[in-house]
């Protein structure tokens, strides 16, 4: 098991999932401070699944076991054996290959009959997977989530495939805490005897064995509601809650929540983006492409305390996982806090996604590169937001124009491609707005990538001109499609800073402005960035300095707005 230590903040490495079965006679669950979960894998087996059993049930004690089809099929005795003995059943794929090293319709398949003989042999449909040798990628992920199943890796390995000993495998489950989860399998014999021990010494720090949760991938009571990862946090961000946990890629989506106790974890699973997390109003911790992990903060004061993480990076490629905050020993997930009443979508390219901000060097490829030197929370828009008390949505893409991207790349495309995509360029779908989100002002920040750069050869605007005309129609259309989208109460703030090469950004949009203007639209307004930006974030782009500046420029012309919020 992974430990890293960040600031004083414990990052304790896990990955998520599970499945519930019938319940039986329940262990006695008073005295305990908190629930861990014990797996099995690879069962049934002869001989040895009676010997567990019996252990579990001396012991007073449950597990998920995760299953492999061609064993349960070969042996529906001990599947069922294990149902009536009060074990929960995963999906362990059906004769436990490399699943990274199939092709999608093979991964169906595996997942697929060992789901069919489980319900076929049990009447348990299990809801949770874990791959064999944990071996997992987006692409499987992918597969496991068309069966609504979760996956589960581990906290705690305790080396028994590997012939460890009962000593060793004692000594594995001593680092669990409330909510881990511990690998074993079904067919060593010095697992079985192992078992005794191992429960004896978690009941004496007051754990108890329990189910795995298929929202959060922990461990919770064996009794306990399914809790889905939103309805203990807050969030205002685009995001896709329709699997167990909450998947997005905008950069700026944060998730808020309230917690009593000493500590709590966050899980996540993300491999490509940075976090900011923050607890209270202690100084904020960075999580660099923390994985699938659940990151633990300690040694706080047992009262209430509010939890707060926020996503650094862009990934409009790869979707990152949110799956909840979870409360530590003896300690409670309390209701989230409150949406705010006053709401601000920002729309915009690089500069409102945060592209090197954090940065003090135009060239920081010396120093961890853009990404390491981003931060979405302390943009302009994240900071004019906070600084208004209100939820807000970063929807932003580096490199996106209006009508034309950066050096004229990616023709074809531009950002309003993406705009109504959930999950930008990881899937297509469009999921419906939330009735919650309601924007009373929406900052719009499209043109720097349209202008900044001349015209190539063969791209489809022959002059300057041709492309500011395009851009103006464009731009028109879409101010007309947010309009429909929030009505005609909703604020739209065009903005634009000054270029280097042309003015043709200012006067387009000044024109847009007048044109709405003049059909009746009144609630369509212009700002230009006058205040003087150092530009030196990550290649010319603004620098913390810079986004304090713009969000105080930005903060009075909303200031100055006719808002009734």
């Amino acid at each position: 098991m992974r430990r890293t230590y960040l600031h004083g903040f414990v990052a304790l490495s896990i990955l998520t999932g599970l499945v519930a079965a019938p319940t039986a006679a329940r262990a006695g669950d008073r005295g305990c401070a908190g629930y861990v979960a014990l797996t099995f894998d690879d069962g049934p087996t002869p001989g040895n699944t009676e010997a567990l059993l019996g252990a579990l049930r001396a012991a007073r004690a449950r597990a998920t076991m995760f299953n492999t089809g061609q064993h349960v099929e070969a042996h529906p005795a001990l599947a069922r054996a294990q149902v009536r003995a009060g074990m929960w059943i995963g999906n362990h794929s059906w004769d436990h290959p490399f699943m990274t090293q199939l092709t999608a319709a093979q991964q169906a398949d595996q997942i697929a009959r060992t789901q069919d003989v489980i319900r076929r042999v049990t009447g348990v449909t299990p809801t949770l997977f874990r791959p064999p040798y944990l071996d997992t990628n987006d692409a499987l992920r992918a597969v496991e989530r068309r069966y609504r199943l979760t996956e589960i890796n581990t906290d705690a390995d305790s080396k028994d495939w590997n012939n460890a000993t009962v000593d060793e495998i004692v000594a594995a489950a001593r680092g669990m805490r409330a909510g881990d989860v511990i690998l074993m399998h079904d067919w060593p014999p010095a697992t079985v005897q192992a078992v005794p021990r191992v429960v004896a010494e978690l009941r004496e720090r007051g754990l108890c064995t329990g189910k795995i949760s298929a929202a959060t991938g922990r461990a919770v009571a064996p009794g306990a509601p399914e809790t889905r990862p939103l309805e203990r946090a807050h969030t205002a961000g685009r995001v896709d809650d329709r699997a167990g946990a909450v998947r997005y890629t905008w950069p700026g989506v944060y998730f808020e929540g309230r917690f009593r106790g000493g500590s709590v974890g966050i899980v996540l699973d993300d491999a490509v983006n940075d976090y900011e997390l923050r607890v209270d109003d202690r100084p904020p911790v960075n999580l660099v492409t923390p994985g699938r992990a659940t990151h633990w903060i300690t040694g706080l004061g047992r009262g209430e305390h509010t939890v707060r993480v926020a996503k650094r990076t862009e990934s409009p490629w790869t979707a990152g996982q949110f799956g909840g905050f979870v409360a530590g020993d003896g300690g409670r997930i309390l209701a989230p806090p409150a949406a705010r009443n006053r709401q601000i979508e920002f729309i915009g390219d690089s500069w409102t996604a945060g592209y090197g901000n954090m940065s003090t060097s135009r060239d920081c490829g010396a120093i961890g590169g853009v990404d390491r030197n981003s931060n979405a929370d302390r943009t302009f828009g994240a900071l004019t937001a906070r600084g208004l008390g209100a939820d807000y949505q970063l929807n932003a893409w580096s490199g996106r124009g209006m009508v034309r991207n950066y050096d004229g790349g990616d023709p074809g495309t531009d950002y309003r491609t993406w705009y109504d995509r959930t999950l930008q360029a990881v899937d297509g779908t469009a999921l419906p707005r939330p009735a919650s989100w309601k924007p009373q002002v929406v900052v719009i920040g499209l043109g720097i990538n349209d202008f900044s750069t001349a015209l190539h050869a063969g791209e489809k605007w022959a002059t300057a001109d041709e492309l500011a005309a395009d851009y103006r129609a464009a731009y028109l259309g879409f101010v007309g499609k947010l309009r429909e989208r929030y009505g005609p109460r909703t604020h739209l703030i065009l903005t634009y800073p000054t270029l280097w090469n042309t003015t043709a950004m200012a006067d387009s949009i000044e024109q847009v402005v007048a044109d709405r203007t003049a059909a009746g639209d009144s609630r369509v307004r212009s700002l230009h960035y006058s205040s003087a930006l150092d530009l030196l974030g990550c290649d010319w782009h603004p620098s913390l300095n810079d986004h304090t500046l713009l969000a105080g420029e930005l903060t009075n012309a909303i200031d100055a707005l006719p808002l009734d919020w």
